[in-house]
């Protein structure tokens, strides 16, 4: 392209210089070839343009830096104020700019350069001397002509943009102060559209911007800079910057209150960091200020005692009650609520029992003192609660759950909506509700979230994803795969790396099971998936992670048919984790667990009662949580019970033959794919113990017939080698 703008342009400037005519009587182009053999001509086409351009009258060189300035695109209206004391006519600009082959106009005022080496030729009109000068006035002219409501976006970051090429001039200290305002102004707006690299760019220059003696001076302008960049810095993974920034707002801010975002931030880094525990003791030094004081040694007894108190606040009171009650104004207790909410995803990971403690003051302090936007976010997580064994009511939990869906309407709560969902959708609604549901739910929540910055949801609501996508709803597991991969990958742009290692565990589970040959952890991390094991299992801390490492591995081993391994990742982590909220992870745990119990109950002569415990206690909790919703876990249950009748030996034969068909004809019911196979191929295990060949095969074969249809490749090709050796 570039190419033949030169050789255009250079044949237009022979025409006007008369070198190059067309003859209309002869109807033939002539020339004059000894002047053209004397015109200097730069073998650069932007040096060229720039020669001709300086040809131009100098007012319309004036336009041409202006625009070029402006960028590849430029609004008529805008350039018009860069002028100043009528330096040059807008209107003759553009048509000599046209007429020339400069720029084209793209409608409704709008005019963009022809190509991008025009534009730097423009550019390069002005010396590179006087560029940082010319830069910052034109920005300067731009905000003096420009009222407030124009003050947004695109034009906005046009004037900051072009006012901070010029910070090396001798700026005054009124100047220095109200660039630095421009540039809060210019990153709120982008973290507003989620340009948190971008935001985090206007705000260090603002903060560069600000004198030694901000904090005495311009202390309101500091502390806003810093709590903006401070979030921005956390968004967008620039750790390094977020760590030398938190001390300022720390040591500096005149009171508690100007500190309570810095100590926000500080536990959303530490916590995204792997230092749950720093975190959680951050939090209750902060809580213990603002006169919320939560022992970090509280016991269940004393979570029980909160819970009753809860119960009785909210006992006889519908959602309309609730959501009629006056909203809260006192600031002290605001700044309580918020600070409760922060502490939630520290003890979440670090104490379970901190945790619940830290819902019910959420809610006693909505109920009693008015309602807020994190109200909402309080609501789910006490409807999340109440499905823990120890305080189990599951249809007060829905209900609760439906209030916080309602509350994001009538408290404005729409910042709250990736926390409500995460907790509703994750943990709630498939007490009801079926758990395909969830899915895409689960994903509007994820994206929401994201627009947000709040990367400890990104990575919740992508867990629970993938956990319904491939242990709960058999969705198809390429896609479930695609979806995962790729914000893995979004995770590791805004290097979120712990975030991302736990993403990359359902990853790696999901190419598995198609049968992609993978170490998804050498692919984003470069290490092997041995190596990533054994630094997690060493890892202090990061109890979550390491759950869901040996969930996934005891998923895959289970769905392989290799019930040993199964056991041993049991064994080694506890794994069916009955305590606490029922995610889908808490379910499949329970689930495998069963599993095991029974079939290791039945191969071993030693512990027998110590596994027939794990399974009984399994199958009593999926029969529990089966009497609210059949759909969800009823086929579940089914095969629990075959499991046990099988235990049971061949008195019980018919009993578990006939869960097993329970099990399937259920589990195709309500379309959860890798259940049903897992069933038949379970199903076919016992027939092939009774040495019923036929039942057998025809079991293997239907399981074999679910994982493709689930696009599980990986356990298909396993399966059909026991089909080839049962076929002979």
């Amino acid at each position: 392209g570039g190419v033949i703008l030169f050789v255009i342009r250079f044949l237009n400037s022979l025409n006007k210089q008369g070198h190059l005519v067309y003859c209309l009587e002869s109807r033939r182009w002539t020339w004059d070839l000894e002047k053209i053999k004397s015109e200097r001509v730069s073998e650069d086409f932007v040096v060229h343009t720039t020669l001709q351009m300086n040809s131009l009258p100098k007012l319309v060189q004036i336009g041409f830096m202006s625009a070029a300035c402006l960028g590849s695109n430029f609004n008529a209206s805008i350039l018009g104020k860069t002028i100043e004391d009528e330096e040059f006519d807008v209107c003759s600009f553009l048509e000599i700019g046209k007429d020339g082959g400069y720029i084209e106009e793209s409608g409704l005022g709008s005019f963009s350069w022809t190509h991008d080496q025009i534009q730097q030729a423009a550019y390069n009109l002005i010396l590179p001397t006087q560029r940082e000068s010319f830069h910052y006035h034109l920005g300067r002219r731009l905000l003096k002509n420009s009222a407030n409501c124009d003050m947004n976006g695109d034009f906005l970051f046009m004037i900051v943009e072009n006012m901070n090429r010029g910070t090396d001039l001798k700026l005054n200290r009124d100047e220095m102060t109200q660039l630095a305002r421009l540039n809060l102004q210019a990153g709120n707006e982008a973290m507003s559209t989620s340009g948190f690299h971008s935001a985090a760019k206007y705000l260090q220059q603002g903060i560069n911007l600000l004198s030694k003696d901000s904090w005495i001076h311009e202390y309101d302008l500091t502390i806003q800079l810093y709590d903006a960049a401070l979030d921005t810095y956390y968004t967008a993974g620039q750790f390094s910057n977020f760590e030398v920034a938190v001390k300022q707002p720390l040591t500096h801010a005149i009171c508690f209150e100007d500190k309570l975002n810095s100590y926000h931030h500080l536990v959303r880094f530490l916590t995204a960091s792997g230092r749950s525990e720093e975190a959680l003791e951050t939090c209750l030094s902060v809580l213990k200020k603002l006169g919320e004081e939560i022992a970090p040694n509280a016991d269940i007894k004393s979570l029980l005692a909160e819970a009753s108190c809860v119960k009785q606040m909210i006992r006889n009171s519908s959602i309309d009650d609730m959501l009629d009650l006056p909203k809260l104004k006192d600031s002290h207790k605001i700044a309580k609520i918020s600070f409760l909410s922060t502490a939630i995803r520290c003890s979440f990971e670090m104490n379970q029992v901190l945790f619940a403690i830290i819902i019910c003051r959420m809610v006693k302090l909505s109920l009693q003192h008015g309602l807020h936007s994190i109200s909402a976010d309080a609501f789910s997580l006490y409807g999340a609660l109440l499905t823990c064994p120890i305080i189990s009511d599951f249809d007060e939990s829905y209900e609760m759950g439906r209030l916080a869906l309602r509350a994001i309407d009538t408290l404005d709560a729409f910042m709250m909506k990736q926390q409500v969902f995460l907790f509703f959708y994750g943990s709630i609604a498939h007490c009801k509700d079926p758990l395909q549901a969830s899915a895409p739910k689960l994903l509007e929540g994820y994206e929401a979230a994201f627009a947000l910055g709040d990367m400890e949801s990104v990575t919740a609501h992508l867990q629970l994803y993938a956990g319904v996508a491939v242990w709960g709803c058999g969705e198809k597991l390429t896609k479930a795969e695609e979806i995962v991969r790729i914000h893995a990958k979004r995770m590791l742009q805004h290097k979120q790396v712990v975030s991302c290692k736990n993403i990359l565990i359902h990853l790696q589970q999901a190419t598995e099971l198609i049968g992609l040959h993978e170490d998804v952890y050498s692919t984003f991390l470069n290490i092997s998936e041995e190596e990533f094991f054994r630094q997690e299992m060493n890892c202090r801390g990061a109890h979550t992670m390491k759950l869901i490492l040996h969930t996934c591995r005891m998923y895959l081993a289970v769905m392989r048919g290799n019930m040993e391994l199964a056991a041993r990742e049991y064994e080694s982590n506890g794994a069916e984790y009955q305590g606490g909220i029922r995610f889908i992870g808490t379910i499949t745990r329970v689930f495998l667990a069963g599993l095991v119990g029974f079939f290791i109950a039945r191969k071993q002569t030693s512990d027998v009662e110590k596994w027939i415990h794990v399974g009984v206690r399994s199958m009593d909790t999926m029969k529990s949580w089966t009497e609210d919703s059949s759909w969800n876990y009823e086929h579940r249950l089914f095969l629990l019970e075959a499991e046990y009748y099988f235990f049971k030996g061949d008195k019980h034969e018919h009993l578990a033959s006939a869960k097993y068909k329970q099990s399937i004809a259920a589990a195709k019911k309500h379309k959860f794919k890798n259940d049903e196979g897992l069933a038949a191929q379970k199903a076919a295990v016992f027939h092939r113990h009774y040495n019923r060949k036929k039942e057998a095969l025809t079991n293997f074969q239907h399981a074999k017939a679910c994982y493709e249809s689930w696009g599980a490749e990986g356990l298909v090709k396993e399966i059909e080698i026991t089909i080839a050796s049962l076929s002979q």
